[in-house]
């Protein structure tokens, strides 16, 4: 089931002192799906997935969010209310994958995670596939 459906856009810069997710601008179309509403008694790892895709909404924005997924990840998890090591992060591209956020240790109030990535699962893929078939359409 599909929870959120959004475009989520950003300029780079910061007038609230908090951390943006990169310093240059970027646009992510961004679906955040449900996993654990079937009816059967299955528990999910991960209950909830996040598939983003890059747009380009005006011109050199191709921001990629490899180097920067934790900030994503802790903006739209807070914004959406979503716990990051709960959630599957996933990169709709060509190949889509998937981003493993572990928590290393906390600096402050700030979670400081390691990341790793590596390819969507085929049977992850069969239970976004139906939720996502619309994002092989668009262009970034």
């Amino acid at each position: 089931m599909i929870l959120h459906d959004f475009v989520h856009e950003w300029d780079g810069k910061s007038d609230t002192g908090e951390k943006p997710i990169t310093w240059w601008p970027g646009a992510y179309h961004i679906r955040i799906i449900a996993l654990d509403q079937d009816k059967t008694p299955v528990l999910h790892l991960f209950p909830r997935a996040v598939v983003f895709k890059g747009l380009k909404t005006q011109g050199k924005m191709n921001t990629n969010l490899k180097n920067h997924i934790d900030n994503f990840a802790k903006i739209i998890a807070r914004d959406y209310d979503l716990t990051i090591d709960k959630t599957l992060w996933i990169e709709w591209d060509a190949p889509p994958r998937v981003a493993q956020l572990t928590a290393e240790r906390t600096l402050g109030d700030d979670t400081l995670y390691s990341i790793s990535w590596r390819p969507l699962r085929p049977n992850e893929e069969a239970m976004i596939h139906t939720h996502v078939k619309d994002f092989d359409h668009e262009h970034p």
